[in-house]
């Protein structure tokens, strides 16, 4: 007898949850060109500033609504907005002191008229620098909804038992703090005008503790066409515990793009698509012989929708330093650019951020980067002097980005991620004496499944595959394998 084993899941709680998620979104999307509101060029009041705490999964951390994660970003401090509560800035497991994200940032460019420019939530290397602001009073607060209690208010129109929605631009020119100032062609910040309604969404279930899932309406709310849209997540992760400050220095980071579907039978071999951008710590920590020093766990990043199905997507990764010689990240040949600031990895001002959001670049891992070959036709050479330490882990930063699309005056672009941690991707505290000569061997002591696993469930409640979740007639890409 033959049986058939699909990539759709039979779970009808699954289905409910993607039906429920994608439909009203679905709806909200199509209502939200009839809710335009007035932004001022100006600040004529402090905006309302939030950040409140995603924790009721595994996975604990902060949101903002000035277009950042984690707390050291924030504009609001590290008391949550809803609670009064200190927020952490990424703890996983929840309670185990630990930190795996300094901040996260969302960045988006394109071109204006003759002009090419870009807003960030956080420049990343520039401290305080943020171009997204809530509105003041009302119209800007964060939003809370759940699902956990259907007699409370905060029940109707939830998604997920933890739902924050946040409404920021950045159409601010002075007033609030922190605008960017291009140091490259030294201008002031120019906004693009755009409107981000910003929606974060997690669960309790054991299927879906390890994520938190993000969903972003982008829209134009100026009078010009913005040209070759590009979006992108900025992410320094900074992975240590809280009693070990010391960690920020050792981070090592990569890109994978599928790993293997070990919930089908051995004769149906197959990987799910999972394209993460991860951080990790290069060993776990494990030689400190301290409770409560350890991060063997993983986090990353995977988009779950975006405007369209043919896309530009890069990863960049870089590390930063004051001393300009010694600022590296990976750039190809065919995609070199001069900085003007005397290094080869931090992009400051808006036309270096937008090139490495558009540059089409999948660095290589970063543990390979003392093993590159000798005469590599596509990547320049590291520097040698640095290459070594690079390999063995520094306080890295990495971009996963994607585009182009175009945005007219009124319409709005739709953007949703996922925010992913993996267990034990270290158990071997003697696995880090392979690096830097040979990260092959590195590579077959960690362990990515656990955060596969949980990036595939992402993509699952987000839209069951298979299933016709927002009534458009596509059911998405799956397909049965058949065994005897």
């Amino acid at each position: 007898m033959n049986k058939r084993y699909f990539r759709t899941l039979s779970l009808a709680l699954i289905a409910i949850i993607a039906c429920g998620f994608i439909s009203t979104l679905q709806a909200r999307t199509s209502n939200s060109d009839g809710d335009q509101r007035d932004n001022d060029y100006i600040a004529s009041a402090a905006p309302h500033y939030c950040i409140a705490t995603h924790n009721i999964g595994k996975l604990e951390f902060g949101v903002s609504n000035n277009g950042t994660l984690g707390v050291d970003y924030s504009a609001s401090g590290s008391q949550d907005c809803f609670t009064g509560e200190r927020v952490v800035a990424m703890e996983y497991p929840k309670g185990s002191n630990t930190r795996y994200l300094y901040g996260a940032a969302f960045w988006i460019g394109a071109v204006i008229g003759r002009d090419t420019l870009v807003s960030v939530g956080q420049d990343g290397w520039r401290g305080g620098v943020s171009d997204f602001h809530p509105q003041e009073g009302e119209f800007g607060k964060t939003i809370w909804r759940s699902t956990i209690d259907p007699s409370k208010p905060e029940f109707v129109d939830a998604i997920s038992e933890q739902d924050y929605i946040a409404v920021y631009t950045d159409t601010f020119t002075a007033g609030v703090p922190g605008l960017s100032n291009d140091v490259i062609d030294d201008h002031a910040h120019t906004p693009l005008w755009i409107e981000i309604t910003q929606r974060s969404f997690a669960w309790s279930y054991s299927y879906a503790d390890d994520f938190v899932l993000f969903d972003y309406q982008i829209k134009n709310i100026g009078q010009q066409r913005l040209k070759r849209v590009f979006l992108g997540i900025y992410v320094d992760a900074d992975v240590h515990a809280e009693i070990n400050q010391t960690g920020a220095q050792d981070d090592i980071c990569g890109f994978l793009d599928s790993i293997k579907a070990d919930y089908l039978p051995s004769k149906c071999p197959d990987k799910d698509v999972v394209n993460l951008a991860w951080i990790a710590d290069n060993d776990g920590d494990f030689d400190y012989g301290l409770p409560g020093t350890e991060v063997p766990h993983i986090t990353g990043v995977r988009i779950v929708r975006a405007p369209k199905d043919s896309l530009e997507v890069s990863f960049n990764w870089w590390i930063g330093n004051q001393n300009a010689a010694l600022d590296f990240g990976p750039q190809t040949f065919e995609h070199f650019r001069d900085l003007s600031t005397g290094g080869l990895g931090t992009p400051e001002g808006d036309r270096n951020k937008y090139a490495f959001l558009g540059n089409g670049e999948f660095d290589y891992d970063q543990v390979t980067t003392a093993d590159r070959p000798a005469f590599d036709s596509i990547f320049l050479q590291p520097p040698p002097d640095r290459a070594l330490l690079m390999a063995q882990g520094l306080d890295t930063r990495y971009l996963l980005s994607f585009g182009p699309f175009d945005i007219e005056p009124g319409q709005t672009l739709p953007l949703s991620f996922a925010y992913v941690a993996g267990e034990y991707f270290h158990t071997d505290p003697n696995n880090i004496n392979n690096l830097p000569d040979n990260p092959t061997e590195y590579y077959k002591g960690v362990h990515f499944d656990s955060l596969g696993r949980n990036a595939t469930w992402a993509e699952w409640i987000y839209d069951n595959p298979g299933v016709d979740t927002d009534s458009d007639g596509y059911a998405g890409v799956f397909y049965a394998c058949t065994v005897s």
